[in-house]
């Protein structure tokens, strides 16, 4: 891992998120890029109002980066080297379009309420991003601080991992961290997959190959709810992130579709990791 993105409005989740990927850069030897996207702002109002052209926009927007980079600078010193980016545009649209371009290995996102992967994060930038980007994201609720990851549980069905190149994010971090992987397989106990017994196999054998020089071990739950179901794993096993795949037909999707889920808290102790 060397460029770590962070994406940032200058709120206090922003500001937590950018904490918390500051450390893992410095961890990791990693460059740490600041990025702010900035428009015109649209008048709501017939009143008169001064609108700041787009100079004075990017040069604001660059002062507030400059002064999240000097603080950092106090705490880190010369161990962490960072660059600031401002551009013009849809937030999605850039921070997407700045993470092809500069390569980044992942794009770090303040993600705001009190767990509620669904209800909280539904339309807000983090989870466009989790859908749309094809960089890994890490979305880090405003509750996490950050701590060595040594259990990271790899939520997922076995046909979601065919492409090994998937969970090559997920390897690397491991590998940095010296962590070990949980392969959390889970199924609604009410509405179980039909699926055939060669296919689980085929698919637990592609997905042992791709984590054989990974430390990991392999896990199954059925529940009566996916979310419930995942939280009691990460509670019991003290798992320190979780992954997913939100792909088409995934676990993941089956979480942000389910309408159930907005009533019910995702662990907000535990950042999300999202592959692609």
């Amino acid at each position: 891992m060397k460029t770590i993105l962070v994406p940032t409005d200058f709120s206090r989740v922003s500001n937590n998120a950018i904490d918390y990927a500051a450390e893992l850069a410095v961890f990791s030897k990693s460059k740490l890029i600041l990025f702010n996207s900035y428009h015109i702002p649209v008048a709501v109002t017939e009143v008169p109002a001064v609108i700041p052209d787009l100079d004075t926009l990017e040069k604001n927007s660059l002062l507030a980066l400059k002064e999240i980079e000097k603080r950092l600078a106090l705490s880190y010193g010369n161990k962490l080297q960072i660059e600031c980016v401002a551009k013009c545009g849809f937030a999605v649209d850039e921070i997407d379009m700045y993470a092809t371009n500069a390569k980044a290995d992942l794009i770090v996102m303040g993600m705001k309420g009190a767990g509620y992967l669904t209800e909280k994060l539904i339309g807000s930038v983090t989870t466009s991003l989790i859908q749309k980007s094809k960089c890994p994201v890490l979305a880090i609720d405003e509750h996490v601080r950050y701590k060595l990851v040594k259990k990271i549980a790899l939520a997922c069905d076995y046909n979601e991992t065919e492409n090994e190149k998937v969970l090559y994010p997920l390897i690397e971090i491991a590998r940095i961290f010296k962590a070990h992987i949980y392969v959390l397989n889970v199924e609604n106990e009410l509405e179980p997959v039909a699926t055939t017994a060669g296919h689980v196999v085929s698919g637990f054998i592609k997905l042992q190959n791709s984590l054989a020089h990974a430390d990991h071990s392999f896990h199954f739950i059925t529940t009566q709810n996916i979310v419930e179901g995942i939280n009691e794993f990460i509670e019991m096993s003290n798992v320190d992130m979780v992954v997913m795949i939100p792909r088409k037909h995934s676990l993941l999707r089956d979480i942000f579709n389910e309408p159930k889920t907005k009533q019910m808290a995702f662990h907000s102790k535990v950042p999300l990791l999202t592959l692609h």
